[in-house]
């Protein structure tokens, strides 16, 4: 077996994303992900939940592997798009910008993210065939403009875009691909409407959505602080921001969101979610006065707060919160560091701007970016019917249709008359 405990990329430096611990704190982001959602469906989805996760899992690095991690980071010569290391040739001695399965993973977090904003009323179909695309080339396109050795936005602009944290290349794509999707899918049945058999829309799985806060949170935390592990002085502030940022977030959105309901769904919303909307917003800007770090974790409560208040009142069927939780504190903490950074925010010393301009074109593009392929890929799901499940398939629970003969047979006449005793 090759030794490979020191390798070095082409500019010299050791492939840190190749580390174990880093891999390993993604992959329990994953899980995370997953339990999070499975805590807040209904039961008679849980099984098909678990299902699709592990078959977009084998579905996006199987396309990583082959055609996505050489549009990500291969040679970018083009400023756009890379060029090389198709079906992994070399990719782990030629490349010194990234672990394939490093970013790989990040990838599949990105989609796990979305799977959150249209889990059950999105068709079984759907999941695989988004995965696919936005694996293959929507995303790895991104990777290759922030990341990849040659892309516009390290390169073409007044001053690199430096996006650490991952915060745009993760929280502001995923979560406008997400606000896409939970549109197009609509809302579920009986969810804010009356249905003569819809379910109750209530959190069945309060242990399983607890573990999977918690897992979250270390993925989250991984990525927040990867990049500057390298550095004790910035690492170690970094670690107390994380914490500071996500501590008062949460005391503010459960203030909030509770002020007026002693629902423990809400709670459970505002104490968890509220945490995780907080290490979004700081985690491009980690490496802050700690001081800082409180006063952008009671900002990142605030918004968590009003997005979930904002999008109720809109009608908006967001399942697990993803837009409030991700999206709206990504677009903050994507231009954060050209107000706040020290040496060239507009408040502390920086007279030009040219951060700030650069971070505010790096969200505008790539939420740009990310809204158009969703529209495209979510609204042909949606032009052939394989996008959203009918209100019966909802109704009677995925586990009873999609996972059994009779409910295959279901779907395909359009004739769902469930009998849950079988």
């Amino acid at each position: 077996m090759s030794d490979t405990t020191n390798l070095e990329g082409i500019d010299g430096n050791p492939l840190v994303f190749g580390d174990l611990e880093w891999n390993l704190g993604i992959y329990l982001g994953l899980i995370g992900l997953t339990f999070l959602e499975y805590g807040t469906v209904r039961k008679a989805n849980g099984n098909h939940l678990l299902v699709k996760n592990i078959l977009q899992f084998a579905v996006a690095f199987v396309a990583w592997w082959l055609i996505g991690y050489a549009f990500a980071l291969g040679d970018v010569d083009s400023k756009f798009i890379g060029q090389e290391h198709f079906g992994g040739e070399n990719w782990l001695f030629d490349t010194g910008d990234g672990s394939p399965s490093y970013f790989g993973l990040i990838g599949i977090f990105v989609l796990y993210i979305i799977n959150g904003a249209i889990s059950e009323k999105a068709h079984y179909i759907a999941y695989p065939v988004f995965t696919f695309w936005i694996m293959v080339v929507i995303w790895p396109i991104v990777v290759a403009w922030m990341w990849g050795p040659g892309g516009w936005l390290q390169t073409e602009l007044e001053t690199s875009v430096d996006d650490f944290g991952f915060t745009i290349t993760i929280y502001v794509f995923a979560g406008a691909f997400s606000m896409v999707g939970a549109a197009l899918t609509g809302r579920r049945a009986g969810r804010y409407y009356s249905h003569s058999r819809a379910p109750a829309f209530i959190m069945e799985h309060h242990s399983f959505y607890y573990i999977g806060a918690l897992l979250l949170i270390i993925g989250i935390f991984t990525l927040n602080n990867d990049l500057r592990a390298g550095e004790n002085y910035l690492s170690a502030g970094a670690f107390a921001n994380t914490w500071i940022c996500g501590a008062a977030s949460s005391i503010i959105a459960l203030k909030l969101l509770t002020i007026f309901s002693v629902d423990l769904c809400s709670h459970f919303t505002a104490v968890y979610q509220g945490f995780i909307a907080g290490m979004v917003l700081i985690s491009s800007s980690a490496n802050c006065n700690a001081w800082e770090a409180g006063l952008f974790g009671m900002m990142a409560g605030l918004v968590f707060a009003l997005g979930v208040k904002f999008l109720k009142w809109l009608q908006f069927d967001d399942v697990l919160n993803i837009v409030p939780t991700f999206f709206f504190p990504g677009l903050i903490g994507g231009v954060l560091p050209g107000f706040i950074d020290n040496e060239s925010g507009v408040f502390w010393g920086g007279t030009d701007g040219n951060l700030l301009a650069v971070k505010v074109v790096a969200v505008v593009v790539v939420c740009a970016w990310a809204t158009f392929w969703a529209i495209v890929i979510f609204g042909l799901l949606r032009a052939f019917g394989l996008l959203t499940l009918n209100d019966e398939i909802q109704t009677a629970g995925l586990d009873n249709t999609i996972f059994t003969q009779k409910g295959f047979e279901l779907i395909k006449q359009e004739n769902i008359v469930v009998d849950n005793q079988e």
